[in-house]
């Protein structure tokens, strides 16, 4: 996944050594860690599998689609275990799936790793996370006497190739050094940053600033060729200055200078990654001003057909939504009542709803009426059948809490009259 810093590994070396030295985890403990499970090959998953098979480590995988097995065998890795056998057999397994639902049902399924594991198995996640779940893994696996740790990683494909990625783990201190060494077979920078859910965090404090360097490119360059500058020599000059950021080169050089989007991190799971730290900023009582604009901006590029390229062409998403066309109208959207009692509980989805549209520059203005007939939306949108659209997915008129009447609106300002 995008973003992180490689470091040094200074600090690294010397916790290795503080765990040779400490007498309740002796280097054997470490060295014992002999068969590794893999699940989930994907762009991010087979690189780091291969690093560990580079590393000497007996490594098993498995994933959903065959082929990617497949390329793990080619390269030395071993096939045909189900999950009870790696839960059974293995001495660690390290997952990286796309989505929490994903991670939940591997790990806390009815034929999951915490159901199936043997008692001392060790399990790493390095997919991207809310805290909440890791915590609720965490909690089951010591029921089971099962050691868990959640450790994200950062680096992107190229860091996942070279075994550079930044790895930030949350779990208890003995576990993190026993299993460090693995780890280390995929990444530079390894950090324990806290107890269990503490390195969920820290990577979802880092894809919200990947989140917002993505859109800080994405306009930059996008105000760069409408204003006919010469592309390459911009990006050199920025590179150079305090604009320079990793984003900034990754995305130029791997993908907009030479014209190719297809995924390293698609933006479909930079808006997954964003949701989930608008959840913890909330959850936190932290205001997410440019946050939730960028969110917003990435859900409408998913919706817009952008969802499985790379995150660098929300420059292309950005300049689509430069290209003239109809003038910008207001829409009146009348939201009269039909059942008091969903719209009691369906009223935060609706509010977080209007809060995206908010950060997408969609919505002008909402509000409820006082005496309880209902609600009224104003809209921003180009055609009144685009303004419907966004109507028909409020949650309140999906789930039956209100009506809704829509009309197209000339607003004329006091001061203009």
């Amino acid at each position: 996944m995008p973003g992180g810093g490689r470091g040094q590994l200074g600090p690294y070396r010397a916790q290795c050594r503080k765990a040779d030295q400490d007498e309740n985890i002796t280097p054997r403990s470490v060295i014992d860690l002999k068969k590794i499970g893999f699940i989930g090959l994907g762009n991010m998953g087979l690189p780091m599998a291969e690093n560990l098979i580079k590393a000497g480590y007996e490594v098993y995988g498995l994933n959903r689609s065959k082929p990617a097995e497949e390329r793990l065998a080619a390269s030395g890795g071993r096939t045909g275990l189900d999950r009870a056998q790696l839960a059974a057999e293995m001495d660690l397994i390290v997952t990286c799936l796309p989505m929490p639902a994903d991670v939940e049902e591997v790990y806390l399924g009815t034929d999951g790793l915490i159901a199936l594991g043997r008692e001392g198995l060790i399990l790493a996640d390095c997919s991207t996370v809310g805290p909440a779940l890791s915590r609720k893994i965490g909690a089951a696996a010591a029921e089971r006497s099962i050691r868990f740790l959640d450790a994200p990683v950062s680096g992107g494909t190229t860091g996942a190739a070279a075994g550079t990625l930044s790895i930030m783990v949350g779990g208890d201190e003995e576990t993190f050094r026993v299993a460090q060494q693995v780890l280390a077979a995929m990444g530079k920078q390894i950090d324990r940053v806290g107890p269990v859910g503490s390195g969920s965090v820290v990577k979802l404090v880092n894809q919200l600033m990947v989140g917002i360097h993505t859109q800080a490119v994405s306009e930059a360059l996008a105000l760069g060729r409408k204003a006919g500058l010469d592309e390459e020599q911009l990006v050199n000059v920025l590179l150079a200055s305090f604009a320079s950021s990793r984003i900034l080169d990754r995305h130029y050089n791997n993908h907009i200078g030479p014209g190719r989007f297809e995924a390293g991190f698609a933006i479909k799971l930079l808006a997954k990654d964003l949701t989930l730290a608008a959840e913890l900023a909330a959850q936190s009582g932290v205001g997410l001003s440019a946050g939730r604009r960028v969110k917003g901006l990435l859900d409408g590029a998913v919706r817009d057909g952008f969802a499985e390229q790379d995150m660098a062409a929300m420059l292309n998403y950005q300049l689509r939504r430069d290209e003239p066309g109809e003038p910008i109208k207001h829409f009146a959207v009348f939201l009269p009542m039909k059942d008091p009692e969903l719209s009691v509980k369906h009223r935060e989805e609706h509010l977080q709803f209007l809060a995206e549209r908010r950060a997408e520059g969609k919505l002008h203005a909402n509000g409820r009426f006082v005496d309880g007939a209902g609600g009224l939306v104003i809209y921003k949108a180009r055609s009144l059948e685009e303004a419907e659209a966004w109507v028909k997915q409020d949650p309140y008129v999906v789930l039956g809490a209100r009506g809704y009447e829509i009309h197209e609106w000339d607003i004329v300002l006091a001061e203009e009259a």
